[in-house]
This record gives C-alpha cells, sequence and structure tokens, in this order.
C-alpha cells in the first residue's frame, strides 16, 4: 500500500512539473531573432520570433532569392507585432534582424555540358568547344531543396559565324525556376596531351605524368606536341606548367652527359677496344654527337653518347685516343 502511495505521488508530481513547466514556457516573452536561415519560400512570424506559440507557422512575406537576404529594420518589425498582436518592443532603435535564403551554385560545366549538348543538335562540330561571352555574370543560384539541373531554351545558333544565343533555366522544369540568357562562340577544338601537374629539368615524363585537354583548332600550331609519344620519355627543358600545350622546343631527351662531366671516351673497331679519360664541353642525351676533349692529349673530337658518361668515337678518332 506504501508503495502503490509513493508511486502515485511520484506521478503526481511529474505531472505538477510538466504543467508548471509548460506554463512557464508560455509565460516567455517573444524574442525577436537577429539572424535567420531559410530554406523555404516564405518568411513565418515563428522565423523572426522565439515564443509566439500557434501564430509562429503564419506566412509574413515572400523569402528572398536564393542566396541572398533582407535586413528588417526595427520600425517595420514593431509594425508587423503590432498587427499579428505580438506582445514585443525593440529593446533599442536598431535592433533589427537579418533574413537569409540558403542557395546552392549551378556549376559552370554542367551549363556547359548542357549547351554543348543543344548546340550539337543543331548542327554545331562534334565536339566542339564553347565560349560564354557573359561568363562573369552567369552566376546562377538555385534553393537547395532543388537538384542543380540546367535545362536550355530557346536557343539560336548561326553557323556562319559560329556564335550562338540561349536562355538558360534552373532547375529544369521547375514552376518556380530562374532563367538568364547566355551568348558565346563555337570553336572546332582538338585533344592535346598536357602535363598532369608542373614538371621541371631532371624530371622524366611518363605515361601517369600525361593528361588530355580539349583546346581549340587554332591554338594546335605545327610546333604545338599532339602525340603522347613526344612526350613520354623526354624531360623538360625548364619548369612547365601543367594544363597548358606543350611545344616540341620544350623538352628534350634525358640528359645523361652534363657540360664539363668526366666521360669515358671508347673506340671499338674490328680488332680491338680503346679507353680513354675526357671531358664533355656540350651537354646532351643518348645518342647525341657531342665534342669532347681528351684529357691527356687535349684534344677535342666528335663522341656520340652511349649512356651516362660514356661516349663513343669513330675509328678515325683512333690518333686522339692513341695520345692518351
Amino acid at each position: 500500500m506504501i508503495r502503490r502511495l509513493c508511486l502515485r505521488a511520484t506521478i503526481a508530481g511529474l505531472a505538477l512539473a510538466a504543467v508548471l513547466g509548460t506554463s512557464r514556457a508560455a509565460e516567455l516573452p517573444p524574442q525577436l531573432k537577429p539572424s535567420v536561415m531559410l530554406t523555404g519560400d516564405a518568411i513565418t512570424l515563428g522565423d523572426i520570433w522565439e515564443n509566439i506559440g500557434d501564430k509562429a507557422g503564419t506566412p509574413l512575406a515572400n523569402a528572398p532569392a536564393p542566396g541572398k537576404r533582407v535586413t528588417l529594420e526595427t520600425r517595420w518589425l514593431l509594425a508587423v507585432a503590432q498587427s499579428y498582436g505580438i506582445d514585443w518592443r525593440p529593446a533599442s532603435p536598431f535592433e533589427r534582424s537579418v533574413v537569409e535564403r540558403a542557395g546552392q551554385s549551378v556549376d559552370i560545366r554542367v551549363i556547359e555540358t548542357e549547351l554543348r549538348e543543344a548546340l550539337a543538335m543543331e548542327g554545331a562540330p562534334a565536339g566542339a568547344s564553347i565560349e560564354i561571352s557573359n561568363r562573369q555574370q552567369l552566376h546562377i543560384v538555385i534553393p537547395t531543396t532543388t537538384s542543380p539541373t540546367v535545362a536550355v531554351k530557346d536557343l539560336v545558333y548561326d553557323q556562319r559565324m559560329n556564335r550562338f544565343q540561349a536562355v538558360l533555366e534552373a532547375p529544369a522544369g521547375a514552376p518556380n525556376s530562374v532563367r538568364f540568357k547566355v551568348m558565346g562562340n563555337v570553336f572546332a577544338s582538338a585533344r592535346i596531351p598536357v602535363l598532369a601537374h608542373p614538371m621541371g629539368r631532371g624530371e622524366t615524363i611518363s605515361d601517369a605524368d600525361i593528361q588530355w585537354l580539349d583546346v581549340r583548332e587554332e591554338v594546335v600550331r605545327r610546333d604545338i606536341v599532339t602525340n603522347p609519344r613526344m612526350l613520354i620519355g623526354q624531360e623538360p627543358r625548364y619548369q612547365l606548367r601543367a594544363g597548358v600545350p606543350v611545344r616540341t622546343t620544350e623538352v628534350q631527351k634525358p640528359v645523361v652527359v652534363g657540360k664539363n662531366s668526366s666521360v669515358t671516351i671508347v673506340l671499338r673497331s674490328k680488332f680491338m677496344t680503346l679507353t680513354a679519360q675526357g671531358r664533355a664541353v656540350e651537354e646532351g642525351s643518348v645518342g647525341d654527337v657531342i665534342r669532347v676533349t681528351n684529357v691527356q692529349s687535349k684534344q677535342t673530337v666528335d663522341a656520340r653518347i652511349e649512356g651516362p658518361g660514356q661516349v663513343s668515337v669513330m675509328p678515325g678518332g683512333l690518333r686522339t685516343l692513341a695520345h692518351n
């Protein structure tokens, strides 16, 4: 019996505490929110004030555009509070609420992809590259609750001038989508190999160091590398940037003999092999013919680089080696 009485008293106490807590919460005065982040299309009273009970869901105004904000000043807030019977008074003439709407930017790459596909259907060259004239102003922000899709509307393509203009709609097909006018040029493109990361002298280019880049055909001059075989196994003559066309004069076979470095001069004939110590007058790669000075005779001969630190001379260089 005593246990039952204690249990009933505990339950009654908890119920009373809940009622008192609710009553105290209801007695809290409305509090202005100094900053608000919205995801929906409307501003409600509950977005601006706390502790206003059933009035919280009352729509008040349209939300700002995605990614934009609006500042609600003291005088306007006071007028709204009085109009809706909210017991709120500003603590100072400078009290305000900043309402911002969350937004997401549409990736420019998505826009370019949709434009290229639409232009291809209108007769643009396959794989053509495009240049958007008003790209700097093309900053499309849409609600975070929608998918960042793009539709191309009212496309006009001038094949003779290779120009286009269109209207972009984002999100595609949405009733509240935003529209932007876009214009630009179409260029025939080519795919060329470029460095995937910066590389410099002394580094040998491998297949893993190469990526592909689509560029305008007019950029691909005679001296631009268009075949990856012209890069693999080569080394830059100086520091090269990533992602830019490489000229044939900017790469070379790896240097295996440096200028003024010591080399072994080898002469091979049908009957004998002679060697001598020399010093390279020039640098070069395997297969290059450079000038080499015999250290003992001080004579200079032309020699072919066979490998690191080793060069060979033709039988005509026998006399020079014989002075060793």
